[in-house]
């Protein structure tokens, strides 16, 4: 009997340790489950949200323009020169003179011409005299036909020597053959000429010209007449391609491209002129600002808003130029690029935005040459 009522004691003392262990194990557990959800919550309450700004992207056109440099001058200009070595009597104007077509602007010495002239048309008189005496003999039998023809040969040879003294006389009066104004004079009164030399410029300023030097890859996407933006001293003028050379030139190889510029656009001869072709388009295309593209080593990504996350997405890129670059690979249109406050993002990151409107058609500074 003694062990029965053992055996009762030792159930019960079971039965209530049973009892205590589950009650102290259920309100740990409800104190783990309590802290992990505090855990939780704070967490919630302490990860760093980014304010960012983004653009909805769209599609553009994008224009590539090349700058070239070259000098402007004058499409007429005038050298004046003499044909023979001969002394200066006078020259009637100086650089800055205006002048005019037809207008004398130096003389030279005309004594000793002026003799040759009165001696060759003496000698033509008298071989015209000789030659109508000879050809009345001939009719009256006196003398052959072959006399007369020598002697009409003797008049023909002094008519043109004479015509050639004249001439001579004449170049010794130099003319302007075009308006303009004159930009170079090389001579003074009483100095020697000499055959060829320049002895006054004259340009024309009213159509004026710059040749430039391009690349072969971009000439060949240039034509006659197509417009060319001149730049000069920061103003813009329009201008127009009058010729391509078709042969490089030595040692550059580039070719030469004379551009017409416009009337009264007050570009003076000698001035160096910055001419910018456009030599591509391309339709529809993603343009982004190229300060948001992250590099890591050779890969290129940006963020974008995914909700109210960041992602990091790659992408590659073509052309760019004055902040702005073509995005050939990973983005599309009505993505939301984040372009403010991507620095301190990473993958996956909490944002709050503001958005704004990408997509704006750009042109290009770059230069080739």
């Amino acid at each position: 009997m003694l062990k029965f009522f053992t055996r009762i004691r030792i159930l019960l003392w079971v039965l209530v340790l049973v009892g205590v262990g589950f009650l102290v194990s259920t309100q740990v557990r409800a104190k783990l489950a309590q802290a992990a959800a505090n855990l939780r919550s704070l967490e919630t309450q302490t990860e760093e949200v980014y304010p960012v700004e983004t653009e909805t992207l769209k599609t553009s056109d994008w224009e590539t323009w090349r700058s070239y440099y070259g000098q402007a001058k004058s499409a007429h200009t005038q050298n004046i020169t003499t044909y023979e070595r001969e002394i200066v009597r006078t020259v009637n104007v100086d650089v800055g003179s205006p002048v005019k077509a037809g207008q004398t602007l130096i003389t030279l010495q005309v004594a000793a011409r002026g003799a040759q002239v009165q001696s060759g048309k003496t000698a033509y008189d008298e071989a015209v005299l000789n030659y109508n005496r000879l050809k009345q003999l001939n009719a009256k039998g006196g003398i052959s036909k072959s006399e007369v023809d020598a002697a009409y040969s003797r008049m023909k040879t002094a008519e043109a020597a004479l015509k050639s003294t004249q001439s001579s006389l004449q170049r010794t009066s130099l003319k302007a053959s075009i308006n303009g104004i004159v930009s170079a004079r090389n001579v003074e009164p009483g100095e020697i000429a000499e055959a060829g030399a320049v002895l006054l410029s004259i340009v024309d300023p009213k159509e004026m010209e710059a040749e430039l030097m391009v690349s072969k890859k971009d000439v060949m996407k240039i034509n006659r007449g197509t417009t060319v933006e001149i730049r000069v001293d920061g103003q813009t003028h329009q201008g127009f391609v009058k010729r391509i050379s078709p042969e490089a030139q030595s040692g550059s190889g580039l070719y030469p491209v004379t551009v017409g510029l416009p009337e009264n656009s007050g570009i003076l001869p000698g001035t160096y002129v910055e001419g910018r072709f456009r030599v591509d388009t391309q339709q529809s295309v993603v343009v982004i600002p190229s300060n948001v593209v992250v590099y890591r080593g050779k890969s290129q990504s940006v963020y974008v808003a995914d909700g109210n996350r960041a992602k990091l997405t790659n992408i590659t890129t073509g052309e760019g130029r004055e902040g702005r670059v073509i995005v050939t690979s990973g983005l599309k249109p009505g993505d939301q690029l984040i372009t403010s406050g991507n620095r301190v993002l990473y993958d996956g990151a909490g944002i709050v935005k503001n958005v704004g409107i990408a997509g704006k058609s750009t042109q290009d500074n770059s230069n080739e040459g």
